[in-house]
């Protein structure tokens, strides 16, 4: 069967937009699939340790030390996943800013994990 160059094109384009739909999702996944949050990770005391110092010096400003009250709106970490978290923490949100500059991909991680562990401040 021959295929001419227009359907050829059209099928590399359909094949390119369903990988890009699969990569992305809906919600944006993109940047939580960069990240894999194991047990071990989670649950390590030195991340949920370098998660909370952050918390305390840097998110608390908007948050509360509490997650709440704050001028930011209040969490609900046990609502989250936390891929979702990771995700906010990264591309930022309304009026929160993105911290992909000011913190690497671990410590971004850590405030992750210690946001949905069970030490949170709430």
């Amino acid at each position: 069967m021959k295929m001419t160059l227009s359907k050829h094109l059209a099928t590399v384009l359909v094949a390119l937009a369903l990988g890009v739909i699969l990569q992305f999702g809906a919600g944006g996944n993109a940047v939580a699939a960069e990240v894999e949050f194991t047990k071990e990770f989670t649950e390590n005391p030195e991340n949920l340790a370098t998660g909370k110092k952050i918390w305390v010096k840097q998110c608390a400003k908007c948050h509360g030390q509490s997650a709440y009250p704050g001028k930011a709106p209040k969490l609900k970490p046990e609502k989250y996943k936390i891929g979702f978290v990771y995700r906010r923490i990264t591309k930022g949100f309304r009026g929160m800013p993105s911290w992909k500059k000011k913190y690497n991909k671990k410590k971004r991680m850590s405030i992750a994990a210690y946001v949905k562990s069970p030490g949170f401040v709430q």
